[in-house]
């Protein structure tokens, strides 16, 4: 059998690998808070309500309504996906003609690369000022070759900065093709366009349950745009992408607004507290380096990074490694932060 080229070209996503029960998982940029007893309660009582023998709303409309609720926006701009993955897929195979031009900050999120040469488009860079996403480096960019699609996460993963909002929209009302924001760390900035959805036709955000809500398991994502491309959407979707059972599982949690409230308060507490340790850590370290975020991870840079993570993979802490010298360790719980520190620490004097 002959493979297809662009197959034979891929390169994966780099997945976090599973681990042991016991190690300390700071590297997939997930929630570390797992629901309280009383969430649990609705959960298994929404999911043991699901009919499992029928197919699940295929427009998720209880699960889009509650995250519109959430978002202050209308439900009939709010598609559901399975993940902001399946999403990026969709965005890329539908408004992307064959052979199309698809324009991306970098560095940045793989996927938009992966798709865009799963689907033989052709995938340009503009490239980041001081790691935040730049705007007119993008406009340049399509000025000088028209792109079909701009794709860029806003912050940025894994720079860990973005792009103020003004600076967003007027990219978005500069050019004629569609821009989609990948918002997948905004609950812990304050930057979002999604407001301007309604007013800037060609605008297209994606948001997840993945980081701030604590539901990477679930696998949920939305895109939030104007009526007519969440239609154009909706018929361009997987009849059923989102099971019933993620979408029981979602509404329950969308429904306790004060929870996630104080979720998201947790993890930016928490992304605080990690950023002041491996600041510290770095000024009495040589050869590393702590950098400012706007997300829930924070990054160390230097030359000394690949041997850090090898140590600390050697006492079972995982966090990511950037290749070639940076290293990317997610906020989690105060023992989590003091296993890492430890680990770090253990390394500098030995």
């Amino acid at each position: 059998m002959r493979w297809p080229d662009k197959l034979v070209r891929l390169t994966p996503y780099a997945a976090a690998p599973a681990t042991d029960a016991g190690a300390v998982r700071l590297d997939a940029n997930e929630s570390f808070l797992t629901p309280p007893d009383w969430l649990w309660e609705k959960i298994t009582a929404a999911v043991r309500s699901v009919a499992l023998h029928r197919y699940p709303d295929p427009a998720a409309s209880a699960l889009c309504a509650l995250f519109a609720g959430r978002m202050h926006v209308p439900a009939s701009g709010v598609v559901a996906g399975n993940g902001s993955d399946e999403l990026i897929s969709l965005l890329l195979a539908a408004l992307v003609p064959h052979g199309g031009r698809v324009l991306v900050s970098e560095p940045d999120f793989s996927m938009y690369r992966v798709y865009a040469q799963l689907y033989e488009h052709d995938c340009a860079a503009a490239p980041k000022t001081g790691g935040r996403p730049d705007m007119g480096a993008l406009l340049a960019a399509h000025r000088a070759r028209p792109a079909d699609l701009i794709i860029f996460s806003n912050p940025c993963n894994p720079t860990g900065l973005g792009a103020p909002a003004a600076e967003v929209l007027a990219l978005a009302e500069a050019v004629d093709c569609p821009v989609v924001v990948d918002e997948a760390y905004m609950d812990f900035w304050d930057q979002s366009v999604l407001a301007h959805t309604r007013r800037c036709d060609n605008l297209i955000v994606l948001r997840t349950c993945s980081k701030a809500l604590g539901l990477a398991g679930a696998r949920l994502g939305f895109a939030l745009s104007g009526d007519p491309l969440a239609a154009a959407l909706r018929a361009a979707k997987s009849p059923f992408n989102v099971s019933a059972l993620a979408q029981a599982v979602g509404a329950a949690v969308l429904a306790e607004a004060e929870y996630l409230d104080a979720c998201v308060q947790a993890i930016r507490r928490s992304t605080a507290d990690l950023y002041r340790a491996l600041s510290a850590f770095a000024a009495r370290a040589e050869g590393i380096e702590a950098h400012e975020t706007e997300t829930n991870f924070v990054l160390l840079t230097g030359p000394r990074a690949p041997a850090l993570y090898e140590a600390l993979r050697a006492q079972n802490i995982h966090i990511r490694h950037l290749p070639p010298n940076t290293l990317r360790t997610t906020a989690g719980t105060a023992s989590e932060h003091k296993a890492l520190l430890t680990a770090l620490e253990a390394h500098q004097t030995a």
